[in-house]
């Protein structure tokens, strides 16, 4: 079987954010543009980069005052001001309380404007990741957190547009553990679907050898890693100055990872591209088979779509 995987590489924008109906309209039109040109019969597979909703807390609804902040952590003690009666109510005690605060207005938005664009476009969507706590609804609760953590969580949707995880990261970086991110447990990161067994593995997650052999062993072929790298790609490795960080992302990356594994066959690797107040993020997406890449993004900035056709092989996952 023949399917089309495309990596949606986005540069972080302020009107996207600020209304429900703009988000909605927004991963519509990168979805559309996604799949343009692709044939309608044929399966595929969108993916979105990590922290691609994270702008949804700070910005949806928010004061000018929250939007012309010069720093993270200006908006967010901006917003805990502005609400905090709201935060009373919340009865959650901790510097996570902003995540917990404006879950209950993000998370619709977010996952709406993923179901609807799946359904649009008729193709699986990782639709990249958020802070939040999870969230889960029932009749006597509604919309509500289960438990107090707050996680880096990644959407997942099938063309039908229903919701089939809501896959944490598991390996947080020192600036996610700075934003008071709790990592998940492992074995969430894979799902069966009617395209076989795919992995989803968010960033640092996708360098750990421990969730690359995870997942293959519960029969995925694909391994889908949204990613938001805070280094120029063309600057000193954050781990060594003496080395280029695009270099290193190309040499350990997904390419370096598939290679002589069971069931793994293909990588998809959306990056983030922006600013998002005093964090700049760079990287070149891409598509992956073992030893290089099948598809790259010609510019480390900016917006783009980076799209191979890949045959899926027969696998236990499927």
């Amino acid at each position: 079987m023949r399917v089309h995987l495309i990596a949606v590489q986005a540069e972080l924008q302020t009107a996207p954010y600020t209304s429900a109906e703009s988000f909605r309209q927004y991963v519509l039109e990168l979805s559309r543009g996604a799949v343009q040109g692709l044939p309608e019969d044929q399966p595929r597979i969108l993916a979105f980069p990590e922290a691609f909703a994270l702008p949804l807390v700070f910005w949806l609804e928010t004061s000018r005052a929250v939007l012309e902040a010069q720093s993270g952590l200006q908006a967010a003690l901006q917003l805990l001001r502005e609400h905090w009666p709201a935060l009373l109510r919340q009865g959650v005690w901790s510097p996570a309380a902003l995540y917990h605060l404006r879950a209950p207005w993000v998370w619709p938005v977010y996952e709406q404007a993923f179901r609807e664009a799946a359904q649009a476009v008729r193709a699986y969507i990782v639709g990249g990741s958020i802070f939040s706590p999870q969230m889960d609804w029932e009749p006597a609760r509604r919309l509500h957190a289960k438990g107090k953590g707050v996680y880096n969580l990644s959407l997942v949707v099938s063309p039908q547009g229903s919701v089939l995880g809501r896959v944490p990261k598991v390996h947080l970086t020192a600036s996610e553990r700075k934003a008071f991110l709790t990592g998940g447990p492992p074995g969430r990161q894979t799902l069966h679907t009617r395209l076989g067994t795919l992995a989803n593995l968010i960033c640092l997650d996708a360098f750990h050898d421990s969730l690359i052999e995870q997942a293959d062993a519960a029969g995925a072929w694909l391994v889908v890693q949204p990613s938001a790298n805070a280094a120029r790609w063309e600057g000193p490795w954050s781990a060594d100055p003496r080395e280029i960080e695009g270099q290193v992302w190309l040499r350990e990356g997904l390419a370096q990872k598939l290679q002589n594994r069971e069931n793994l066959r293909y990588g998809l690797n959306p990056m983030l591209n922006g600013h998002l107040y005093d964090l700049y993020f760079e990287g070149k997406s891409g598509i992956y088979q073992a030893g290089g890449p099948l598809a790259l993004a010609k510019s480390a900035v900016g917006n783009a779509f980076v799209r191979a056709e890949v045959e899926v092989p027969d696998a236990p996952g499927r």
